[in-house]
Protein backbone atom coordinates (compact mmCIF):
# COMPACT_ATOMS: atom_id res chain seq x y z
CA UNK A 1 0.00 0.00 0.00
CA UNK A 2 1.56 3.48 -1.16
CA UNK A 3 1.01 6.59 0.85
CA UNK A 4 -1.47 9.03 0.02
CA UNK A 5 0.59 12.12 0.03
CA UNK A 6 4.06 10.63 -1.01
CA UNK A 7 3.47 7.64 -2.67
CA UNK A 8 6.28 5.68 -0.26
CA UNK A 9 5.67 3.02 1.07
CA UNK A 10 2.40 3.15 4.04
CA UNK A 11 3.30 1.70 7.24
CA UNK A 12 0.11 3.15 9.15
CA UNK A 13 -3.83 2.63 9.09
CA UNK A 14 -4.58 6.15 7.90
CA UNK A 15 -2.52 5.76 5.06
CA UNK A 16 0.33 7.74 5.69
CA UNK A 17 4.05 6.80 5.33
CA UNK A 18 6.79 7.78 8.66
CA UNK A 19 7.72 10.93 7.48
CA UNK A 20 4.24 11.82 6.78
CA UNK A 21 3.02 11.00 10.07
CA UNK A 22 6.04 12.59 11.53
CA UNK A 23 4.87 15.63 9.96
CA UNK A 24 0.99 15.18 10.61
CA UNK A 25 1.58 15.03 14.48
CA UNK A 26 4.16 18.14 14.35
CA UNK A 27 1.43 19.85 12.97
CA UNK A 28 -1.40 18.78 15.60
CA UNK A 29 -2.48 21.04 18.31
CA UNK A 30 -0.60 23.23 20.29
CA UNK A 31 -0.68 25.49 22.83
CA UNK A 32 -0.21 29.45 21.77
CA UNK A 33 1.37 32.21 23.49
CA UNK A 34 0.05 35.30 24.12
CA UNK A 35 1.39 37.21 21.46
CA UNK A 36 0.11 34.13 18.98
CA UNK A 37 -3.43 34.56 20.37
CA UNK A 38 -3.42 38.15 19.95
CA UNK A 39 -2.55 38.20 16.18
CA UNK A 40 -4.50 35.27 15.54
CA UNK A 41 -8.09 36.07 13.80
CA UNK A 42 -9.58 32.51 13.68
CA UNK A 43 -11.30 30.50 16.61
CA UNK A 44 -9.37 29.05 19.40
CA UNK A 45 -10.20 26.78 22.16
CA UNK A 46 -9.22 27.29 25.56
CA UNK A 47 -7.68 24.71 27.99
CA UNK A 48 -10.96 24.16 29.80
CA UNK A 49 -12.83 23.11 26.34
CA UNK A 50 -14.43 26.60 25.55
CA UNK A 51 -14.54 27.50 21.75
CA UNK A 52 -13.10 31.67 21.77
CA UNK A 53 -14.09 33.25 18.46
CA UNK A 54 -12.45 36.39 17.21
CA UNK A 55 -14.60 38.95 16.78
CA UNK A 56 -11.91 41.22 14.99
CA UNK A 57 -13.15 39.85 11.84
CA UNK A 58 -16.15 42.21 9.54
CA UNK A 59 -18.68 40.41 8.30
CA UNK A 60 -19.53 40.82 4.11
CA UNK A 61 -23.06 40.95 5.31
CA UNK A 62 -22.82 43.61 8.28
CA UNK A 63 -20.58 45.73 5.52
CA UNK A 64 -22.99 45.70 3.33
CA UNK A 65 -25.89 46.52 4.90
CA UNK A 66 -24.92 49.42 7.23
CA UNK A 67 -22.15 50.84 5.07
CA UNK A 68 -19.59 51.33 7.54
CA UNK A 69 -17.17 49.77 9.31
CA UNK A 70 -16.86 49.21 13.04
CA UNK A 71 -13.43 49.81 14.64
CA UNK A 72 -12.29 49.54 18.56
CA UNK A 73 -9.31 49.50 20.48
CA UNK A 74 -10.30 46.82 23.16
CA UNK A 75 -8.07 44.26 21.58
CA UNK A 76 -5.20 46.81 20.55
CA UNK A 77 -1.60 46.49 21.75
CA UNK A 78 -0.62 48.64 24.17
CA UNK A 79 1.55 50.90 21.94
CA UNK A 80 -1.40 51.64 20.03
CA UNK A 81 -3.31 52.40 22.93
CA UNK A 82 -0.43 54.89 23.88
CA UNK A 83 -0.22 56.55 20.46
CA UNK A 84 -3.65 57.27 20.73
CA UNK A 85 -3.75 58.48 23.78
CA UNK A 86 -1.03 60.68 23.31
CA UNK A 87 -2.97 62.19 20.23
CA UNK A 88 -5.97 62.86 22.11
CA UNK A 89 -3.61 64.68 24.14
CA UNK A 90 -2.07 66.73 21.83
CA UNK A 91 -5.61 67.72 20.41
CA UNK A 92 -7.02 68.90 24.24
CA UNK A 93 -3.88 70.58 24.50
CA UNK A 94 -4.36 72.09 21.12
CA UNK A 95 -8.11 73.53 22.03
CA UNK A 96 -7.20 74.56 25.69
CA UNK A 97 -4.39 76.86 24.21
CA UNK A 98 -7.07 78.26 21.84
CA UNK A 99 -9.51 78.57 24.01
CA UNK A 100 -6.86 80.76 27.09
CA UNK A 101 -5.52 82.75 24.11
CA UNK A 102 -8.94 84.32 23.06
CA UNK A 103 -9.83 84.84 26.73
CA UNK A 104 -6.48 86.66 26.82
CA UNK A 105 -7.56 88.76 23.49
CA UNK A 106 -10.97 89.47 25.15
CA UNK A 107 -9.88 93.31 26.52
CA UNK A 108 -8.29 93.55 23.57
CA UNK A 109 -10.99 92.91 21.28
CA UNK A 110 -13.56 95.29 23.86
CA UNK A 111 -10.97 98.42 23.75
CA UNK A 112 -10.89 97.85 19.31
CA UNK A 113 -14.70 97.74 19.14
CA UNK A 114 -14.85 100.43 22.09
CA UNK A 115 -12.31 102.60 19.16
CA UNK A 116 -14.05 101.67 16.25
CA UNK A 117 -17.13 102.78 18.18
CA UNK A 118 -16.32 106.61 19.46
CA UNK A 119 -14.15 107.04 15.42
CA UNK A 120 -17.69 105.71 14.07
CA UNK A 121 -19.90 108.33 16.58
CA UNK A 122 -17.06 111.61 16.17
CA UNK A 123 -17.03 110.91 12.10
CA UNK A 124 -21.24 111.21 11.86
CA UNK A 125 -21.22 113.81 14.39
CA UNK A 126 -18.18 115.84 12.29
CA UNK A 127 -19.88 115.26 8.81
Amino acid sequence: MKCRNCDNDAVYTDGLCEQCEHHKEAQEARVMSDSERINFSGQTINEDGTIYEETKKIHPEKKASHGYIKFGIKNASWRVKLALGFLVFCMAAIIIGVIGLIVQLIPVLLVLLGVYIVYTLVKALFR
